[in-house]
């Protein structure tokens, strides 16, 4: 029997995604005659997909890199929180409407706290990056109440109009560029350091670099890098040999997964076993 619904994930390119598999087997778990497949998308053809969802021929796809502001302009209604980020990272059609929503700042928080057991309500917190990612994050901590934020980007412009767009959150925000001579004080009295930029991917632009200087990290760091493949990166492996408490980007990319999974089909994710496929298919990568 032919499965009733599709989903699936757009972005270009798609070779390294795991969405398929972790979210394929969820549906699997769930019982529903659904399939989940990456749909590589080169940006001429966004539109098209766009129209195939009008039409039925999708019940809903997540987006990646590099369409995530291009869908949100597309979508006939943003919620809340694809609206606050200016991007979209999830679709959901229904009767030939389509909803843009974006559960990266949802992923991110529940990685932290809960796969991570950390809470940064009145702490200090460092974040590498600016883009979508970084933009995610940020938000994210000052959703859980953290009291200072540092925003380091490459290019400074960035992380300051990032700054400007958190302006009125109950938190304080200093912005600087990744050279900036402040950014190794901020390191030095920071409780979280989080690495939002793409340094130490595999297949990126430097896999073996770190996003700063390594003997910048203390023990009394708690270590995020949203990066996922590699499962260790370059800035884990320190920042646990030098005693860190650490999280990898898995759990946010699984939970944020989930989170859409949620809005398609109106009932709880299996995370379990969406983590465990996950899991699977990153070792199976090699990675």
């Amino acid at each position: 029997m032919s499965p009733d619904l599709r989903f699936g994930v757009i972005g270009w390119p798609l070779g390294h995604t795991l969405s398929p598999a972790f979210q394929q087997a969820a549906l699997d778990a769930l019982g529903v005659p659904a399939v989940y497949r990456a749909v590589p998308t080169p940006p001429e053809d966004v539109e098209a997909r766009v129209r195939e969802a009008r039409r039925g021929e999708w019940r809903g796809f997540n987006v990646t890199i590099p369409h995530k502001l291009r869908v949100a302009e597309l979508v006939d209604w943003r919620t809340p929180a694809a609206e606050r980020l200016a991007t979209v990272n999830t679709v959901d059609a229904r009767d030939g409407r389509l909803i843009g929503d974006n559960t990266d700042v949802e992923g991110f928080a529940r990685a932290l706290t809960e796969h991570g057991d950390f809470d940064p309500s009145g702490r200090r917190a460092v974040l590498l990056g600016a883009g979508g990612a970084g933009r995610a994050v940020a938000w994210a901590l000052a959703d859980l109440g953290v009291e200072h934020l540092t925003l380091a980007n490459r290019r400074r412009e960035r992380a300051d109009a990032l700054a400007a767009a958190l302006a009125g959150q109950p938190l304080a925000v200093t912005s600087c560029g990744l050279a900036d001579s402040v950014l190794p004080r901020e390191v030095r009295y920071a409780d979280l350091l989080v690495n939002a930029t793409s340094l130490g991917m595999a297949g990126g632009p430097d896999s073996q670099a770190a996003p700063l200087p390594l003997p910048w990290l203390h023990d009394g760091l708690f270590v995020c890098d949203i990066v996922y493949r590699p499962a260790e990166t370059p800035l884990l492996a320190h920042a646990q040999s030098i005693g860190c408490r650490v999280l990898g980007g898995l759990e946010m990319l699984v939970l944020q997964g989930a989170a859409s999974l949620e809005r398609w089909l109106g009932r709880p994710a299996p995370v379990g076993t969406m983590m465990v496929a996950a899991r699977h298919a990153l070792a199976a990568s090699g990675a």
